[in-house]
C-alpha cells in the first residue's frame, strides 16, 4: 500500500510539473542598450529590439509564455510600433508587454522642440496683444511634418482659432432634395477668411448643417472678392447657414497667425518652417513637443477582402503601460465614413489598434492626452479584452469596435470592454463617442465609468436601409443618396448585398447584434453638441441589451436612451435615469426601468409590436407629461401602437400627475397601470430600490440591484454616497 501511495504521489508531482507553464522574461529600460542581453541587469534600450528578440525566440520553437518588462521612463517612437503574425504568442500562451512592478513606462510619438527664439520682428498679421509674447522655432521638413497637435509635457495646447462666424450661404428648401449638393462650398462675410500664402495649413472647423457632428476641412482656395471658400474634401453635409442660438458661431478658421491672440496658443506655417507659440509662463519650457504619428501601436494580421481567409495575430497583451502623444486625425478624399462621419472606417487614428487580431488584451493601461482616439479593433477582431484602463483627454473616440461594412463578412465580435474609466473624450472631434460599436456583435460593455463628454457615451449602429436605396416614397421624397458620398456608401459590400428591396432584407447585413451594455455609470454627457443621447442605437441589429445602467446630469439630452432609425428587437431594461427619458422607435422593448424627472417618448409611425411594461416614471417639474406629446389625438395614436401597460406613474405634484395619468387611461391604455408613490428606499440619495411595502412590487416590477452598477472596486452608489454627489 505504501509503495502504491508513493507511486501515486510521484505521478501527481510529474503531472503538476508537466502542467507548469514555462515563462521567459526580457527587460527594457530607457538607459539600456540593444547590444545587451535583455536581463534585469542588462536591459534592452528599445521596445523594437525586444520585439525582434521575441520573434526569434518564437521562430526558434519556443512554446511558453513570454514577458517583456518595461522599466519606467519615456519611450519616444519615431514610427508606429507594428506587431505582425510573427509576433503571435505560441499556441495556448501569451506574449505580455508590461510595466515593471509599479514603474510607469510611457510610450509617445512626440518629438521635443527646442531652439526657441523670442519673436522681435512682428508680422503685420500678428495681433497687437500677442506682440512681445510670441516665440518661434524652426521646424525642419515641416512640409512632411504638418502636425495638428502640440503638447507642453502631456498637456495639449490650443491651436489658434479665429472668432466664430455664421456661413452666409442659405440652405435651400426642401433640404432633403439638396442635402448632398455643394458640400465643398462655404460662403463667408468680408474678413472672415483670406487667401493665405500657406493655405494648405489652414482648416475650417464647422458644424455642417446639423448639430450632431463637426468637421475639420482643409481649404483649397478662397475667393475674397465674392466671399466663397472651397474645401479640398467635402463636408459631411452642406456648409450652409443654420442659425441656432446655441451654435450659430461654431464655425471658425484654425492655424492662422492673426488668430494667435491668447496664451498657450500656437500656429504652424509649413511653408516657412516656422512654429509660433505664446507660452502662458512667458517662455517655452523644456517639454514642448509635437507628435510624429497618430497610431503608436498596430497589431496587424492577415486581412483579406474575401469572406474567409483572415489570419489573426494572437495572444498579445499590453499591461500597465501608458500611451500618449499621438496626432489628430486628418480626413482625406480616400476616407470612408461610418454613421454621420463620427469616425472613419479602417483608419490609423488611435493610440493602439488591432487590425486582424484575436485573444489579445489591453489592461491596466492609461491612454491619455492625445489628439486622436484611444483603442480601435478593426476588420477581423475576436475575443479582445479592454479592461481596467483609464482612457481620457483624447481628441477622438475612446474605444471603437469597427467590423466590415454590410455584407456577408461578420468577423468582429465577442470583445469585452469592462471596468474602464473613460472621460473627456472628443476634445477635438466633439462628436466622438466614448464607446462606438459599428458592425460588431456579441460584445460586452460592462461596469465602465463614463463621464464628461461633448456628445454620446455609447453608440451601437450600422448602415441604414436608405443607403441601399430603400426609402419611404412619402417621407423621403427627393432624398437620393449619391454613390460618391463618404458616409456609409463606400463601406457597403455591394457585390454581396445584391439589391435588397425592403428594410428587412437590408437589415440582414446589420452585424452589431446581441451586444450587452450593462452596469455602467454615465454622467455629464452631451455637454456641447445636440440631438444626442447617453446610449444610442440605430440600425445596429437585433438582440442588443441595455441593462442596469445609471445615467444622470446630461446637459443637452432629452432622451438618455434612444432607439433611432431601423433599430429592431432590442431591450432596454432595469436602467436608472435621472433627468431625462427613453425614446422608443420601432419594435423594441422598454422593461422595468426607473425614470426620475423625465418620461417616455414614442415615435408613432414605427412602434408596432413594441413593449413598454413595468417601468416607473417619476415626473418632476412644472409640466407633468409621462408620455411626451403635444395633443390628445397624438397621444392616443402613440399608445395604440406601443400599447404600454403595467407601468407605475407618480409625481410629487399629485394633482397634475393624476390628471396626466387619467389622460392616458382615457386614451384606452394603462388599464393595469397605477398612479402611486413607488416608495423608494431613499430617493434623495439616489437609492431607488423599492421598499417592501412598495405598490410597484405587487405589479410585478422588480427592485433594481444598484450594488452591481459601476466600477468593480467601488459600485457607483457607494461612491456617490461617499462623495455626496448630486444626481440632479
Amino acid at each position: 500500500m505504501k509503495m502504491k501511495n508513493n507511486i501515486l504521489i510521484l505521478t501527481n508531482l510529474l503531472l503538476i510539473m508537466s502542467c507548469q507553464v514555462e515563462t521567459v522574461e526580457f527587460y527594457v529600460a530607457t538607459d539600456g542598450s540593444d547590444f545587451d542581453t535583455g536581463t534585469i541587469d542588462a536591459p534592452f534600450a528599445t521596445i523594437n529590439h525586444a520585439r525582434n528578440t521575441v520573434r526569434k525566440k518564437i521562430a526558434g520553437g519556443y512554446k511558453g509564455n513570454i514577458i517583456i518588462s518595461l522599466r519606467g521612463g519615456v519611450y519616444r517612437l519615431k514610427e508606429t510600433l507594428i506587431f505582425g503574425l510573427e509576433d503571435s504568442a505560441p499556441e495556448g500562451h501569451t506574449v505580455r508587454y508590461k510595466a515593471y512592478q509599479d514603474e510607469e513606462p510611457v510610450l509617445t510619438s512626440t518629438e521635443l522642440i527646442s531652439s526657441w527664439k523670442k519673436l522681435t520682428s512682428f508680422p503685420s498679421e500678428l495681433p497687437i496683444v500677442a506682440q512681445g509674447n510670441v516665440w518661434v522655432a524652426n521646424i525642419e521638413n515641416a512640409k512632411n511634418w504638418q502636425f495638428r497637435t502640440l503638447f507642453d509635457g502631456e498637456k495639449m495646447l490650443s491651436r489658434a482659432r479665429s472668432a466664430g462666424f455664421v456661413p452666409t450661404m442659405e440652405c435651400p428648401k426642401p433640404s432633403l432634395a439638396h442635402r448632398w449638393q455643394e458640400m465643398n462650398t462655404l460662403g463667408f462675410s468680408e474678413g472672415a477668411l483670406r487667401n493665405w500664402d500657406n493655405l494648405e495649413d489652414v482648416e475650417i472647423f464647422i458644424r455642417p448643417t446639423h448639430q450632431w457632428l463637426v468637421n475639420y476641412l482643409p481649404i483649397e482656395k478662397v475667393d475674397e472678392q465674392n466671399g466663397i471658400a472651397t474645401t479640398s474634401i467635402p463636408g459631411t453635409y452642406r456648409l450652409c447657414k443654420v442659425v441656432k442660438k446655441d451654435w450659430d458661431e461654431t464655425c471658425w478658421v484654425e492655424n492662422v497667425l492673426e488668430a494667435l491672440d491668447k496664451p498657450d496658443e500656437w500656429v504652424l506655417n509649413s511653408k516657412t518652417g516656422k512654429l509660433y507659440y505664446w507660452p502662458e509662463s512667458g517662455k517655452p519650457g523644456d517639454n514642448i513637443s509635437a507628435p510624429v504619428v497618430r497610431e503608436l501601436v498596430l497589431v496587424e494580421g492577415k486581412n483579406v477582402d474575401a469572406v474567409e481567409g483572415d489570419v489573426p495575430v494572437r495572444g498579445l497583451i499590453f499591461d500597465g503601460l501608458t500611451f500618449t502623444g499621438g496626432d489628430r486625425d486628418v480626413w482625406t478624399v480616400e476616407d470612408r465614413g461610418i454613421q454621420h462621419d463620427w469616425d472613419m472606417f479602417d483608419k490609423d487614428n488611435a493610440l493602439v489598434r488591432f487590425r486582424g487580431a484575436m485573444d489579445c488584451a489591453v489592461t491596466n493601461c492609461d491612454l491619455r492626452n492625445s489628439g486622436g482616439s484611444g483603442i480601435r479593433i478593426d476588420l477581423y477582431g475576436k475575443d479582445i479584452e479592454i479592461t481596467n484602463n483609464k482612457i481620457f483627454n483624447l481628441g477622438g473616440t475612446g474605444v471603437l469596435l469597427c467590423g466590415y461594412g454590410p455584407g456577408n463578412k461578420d468577423v468582429n465580435k465577442r470583445h469585452l470592454v469592462q471596468n474602464n474609466e473613460i472621460h473627456h473624450i472628443g476634445q477635438l472631434f466633439w462628436h466622438s463617442p466614448a464607446v462606438f460599436i459599428w458592425q460588431s456583435g456579441e460584445n460586452r460593455i460592462l461596469n465602465n465609468y463614463i463621464h464628461d463628454l461633448p456628445y454620446d457615451a455609447v453608440v451601437l449602429s450600422g448602415v441604414r436601409p436608405r443607403y441601399f436605396g430603400i426609402m419611404d416614397p412619402v417621407k423621403w421624397k427627393g432624398y437620393i443618396i449619391p454613390q460618391t458620398i463618404r458616409e456609409n456608401m463606400q463601406v457597403i459590400r455591394w457585390e454581396e448585398v445584391g439589391e435588397p428591396q425592403t428594410a428587412a432584407e437590408a437589415l440582414v447585413f446589420a452585424h452589431a447584434r446581441n451586444n450587452v451594455v450593462q452596469d455602467n455609470e454615465f454622467h455629464n454627457v452631451m455637454e456641447i453638441l445636440g440631438d444626442g443621447n447617453a446610449i444610442y442605437l440605430s440600425c445596429a441589429g437585433t438582440g442588443n441589451i441595455i441593462r442596469r445602467n445609471l445615467i444622470y446630469k446630461s446637459t443637452n439630452a432629452a432622451n438618455e436612451i434612444r432607439f433611432d432609425d431601423d433599430q429592431e428587437e432590442s431591450f432596454v431594461e432595469e436602467n436608472i435615469i435621472f433627468g431625462g427619458g427613453i425614446k422608443l422607435k420601432h419594435t423594441n422593448y422598454i422593461l422595468n426601468n426607473v425614470i426620475i424627472g423625465g418620461g417616455l417618448s414614442i415615435r408613432p409611425e414605427t412602434a408596432v409590436g413594441a413593449r413598454v411594461e413595468h417601468n416607473i416614471v417619476y415626473s418632476t417639474g412644472n409640466k407633468i407629461a409621462f408620455y411626451s406629446t403635444n395633443s390628445e389625438s397624438k397621444l392616443a395614436r402613440l399608445l395604440d401602437l406601443a400599447r404600454p401597460d403595467n407601468n407605475l406613474f407618480y409625481s410629487p405634484d399629485e394633482s397634475s400627475g393624476r390628471d396626466d395619468f387619467a389622460r392616458i387611461q382615457a386614451a384606452g391604455h394603462e388599464k393595469h397601470g397605477q398612479f402611486a408613490n413607488p416608495l423608494f428606499v431613499d430617493l434623495e440619495k439616489g437609492d431607488i430600490r423599492l421598499r417592501p411595502d412598495s405598490p410597484a412590487l405587487n405589479m410585478g416590477i422588480k427592485s433594481i440591484d444598484i450594488e452591481k452598477i459601476g466600477l468593480l472596486d467601488e459600485p457607483s452608489f457607494r461612491r456617490i454616497e461617499r462623495t455626496k454627489v448630486s444626481l440632479y
